[in-house]
Order: structure tokens, then C-alpha cells, then sequence
């Protein structure tokens, strides 16, 4: 259109501020990190809901309609793409902090991996590395494992620790797996539910051949069960692991873990305990 700046893709990056959750948030405590960030995906959403034009009837503009269900939808596989950054850099963290648990065995741990997903490490990621400070190897082990997509392979990486915790429980994995398959389907297939990926998650098994189109709550929904799902899971994991600790540990150290499984969100009343 007329009138608008013409740049290069890139040169619409731009400074993301404050508000915007990090990659170093989510290294000191990946579920908290998680949780506003479905904080702020769920109050977006809200400013539509709030402020798209309405008819007198208090019902949305059929343009208002659409262009909220396209938000909404859009917003899903920003939030799973987050929830990924979750799982790998809470696998990560304990891989750093594996070094205060009482008789851990490394080269069990990766014996138990090999057999669950190719371990290989990318010598270009590692190379982009050089001089920059990187201190967590746990990173590159987690960016280095595949099946962050599926709860079940999930469960067995962080089976491969002997924490003899499941990471997620049953009804979290069926919850996971319609997200997942949502997500999939917004990214890889026009936004379609096809009648074989349908097929995939039972809950699903209905709505084959269907757009994915979600009411405006939707993503309301979602960051309101991942709170409850984030909390048991991390909170499950991290006693289990303080369980293996070495002890004594210096203040520092056990502040670290503590502050590392802790999860904290501003919607205290979707958590567990306030």
C-alpha cells in the first residue's frame, strides 16, 4: 500500500523492551519464565476482545470476528513454541545442576538417551558459542535431543535422570498431545485438521477435515490448564531431585535450585498453592 515504509524482513526487528520473556528468564527459572509468558499471551488476546469494533447488538463486526479468530489462532503455536523453550531448558538445568545429586551416573544417563533419540551435537551451534560467556552445557545436550513435540518422549528424557519421577502425568500428556496436534496443524497444514492427523490424538478423532478456527476464550483456556500442568510437573521433578542432593550444599547452591523449580505466575489463583 502506498505510504508505507518499504524495508528489508529483517530490518523490522525491532527492541522488545522489558515486557518480553528471555532466554536468560528462562535459564534461572524456566517454568516461571513460562507462565507470564501465557500471561501476556493470554492479556493480548483480551485487548482485542475488549477493544474490537462491536455492532449496536454488542456482538463483533464480521471483520472483527474474523480477524480475532485469526489472532487467536496464531497465538497457539507462539505459546507452544515458549512451551518448548520449557521443557528443554528445565531438562537443561538439571543437566547443569546433575553435579550436586548423590551417586549420578553420567554415563548411564547417556546410554539411556541413545537409546531413546540420536544425541549429536551441531558443530556450527557449537562454534556459534566462541566467546560469548555460555555457560550452560545443558543447552546444547537438550537443543542436541529430538521429541520435544511428544509428552511421551518427553517423559522418558527426563526418565533418563533416575529421578524415578514421570514427568508429566497421563491427563496432562492427553491435554499436550491436542495442543501439539492443534499446533501442528496451524503451522504445517494451512490451518487444517486433516482426517489422518485427526485420527492421531483421540480427542481429536472428530474434527478431522476441519479448519482450525477457536473461540475467543481459547487461549484463556490454555494459559489457565498449562499453569496447573507447569506447576505439578516442575514441582514434581524438582523434589525429586532435591531428594538426590549431596548435603551439605553451600546457601548459594541450594538458593540456585530453589530458585530454579520455583513457579510463581501474577494469576496466583490458577496455581496450586499461592
Amino acid at each position: 500500500m502506498r505510504g508505507r515504509p518499504q524495508k528489508e524482513f529483517q530490518e523490522y526487528l525491532t527492541d522488545p523492551g522489558q515486557a518480553h520473556v528471555s532466554h536468560q528468564d528462562y535459564i534461572s527459572s524456566p517454568a516461571t519464565a513460562f507462565l507470564k509468558y501465557t500471561i501476556e499471551a493470554k492479556s493480548s488476546i483480551d485487548q482485542c476482545i475488549n477493544n474490537f469494533p462491536k455492532k449496536k447488538d454488542k456482538t463483533y463486526t464480521e471483520a472483527s470476528l474474523d480477524s480475532l479468530q485469526h489472532l487467536v489462532a496464531a497465538m497457539l503455536p507462539a505459546v507452544m513454541g515458549h512451551f518448548e523453550t520449557f521443557e528443554r531448558h528445565l531438562f537443561a538445568g538439571i543437566f547443569d545442576r546433575s553435579v550436586y545429586l548423590n551417586n549420578f551416573d553420567i554415563d548411564g544417563l547417556f546410554k539411556k538417551l541413545s537409546k531413546r533419540t540420536d544425541v549429536i551435537f551441531d558443530p556450527i551451534r557449537l562454534a556459534a558459542l566462541r566467546r560469548t560467556g555460555a555457560s550452560s552445557i545443558g543447552i546444547l545436550l537438550a537443543d542436541s535431543l529430538s521429541g520435544w513435540h511428544d509428552p511421551g518422549k518427553v517423559n522418558s528424557l527426563f526418565c533418563a535422570f533416575g529421578l524415578k519421577r514421570q514427568f508429566f502425568s497421563d491427563v496432562h500428556s492427553d491435554h499436550l498431545r491436542v495442543l501439539w496436534q492443534l499446533r501442528h496443524s496451524i503451522v504445517h497444514t494451512g490451518g487444517t485438521l486433516t482426517l489422518p492427523d485427526a485420527q492421531k490424538v483421540n480427542a481429536l478423532s472428530g474434527f478431522g477435515d476441519q479448519k482450525v478456527v477457536f473461540e475467543k476464550n481459547f487461549i484463556y483456556e490454555v494459559a489457565r490448564k498449562l499453569h496447573r500442568l507447569v506447576e505439578e510437573s516442575t514441582t514434581g521433578i524438582g523434589a525429586a531431585f532435591n531428594e538426590r542432593l549431596i548435603n551439605p550444599l553451600d546457601a548459594d547452591v541450594t538458593n540456585d535450585i530453589d530458585r530454579f523449580f520455583e513457579t510463581k505466575s501474577s494469576v496466583g489463583v490458577w496455581l496450586m498453592s499461592p
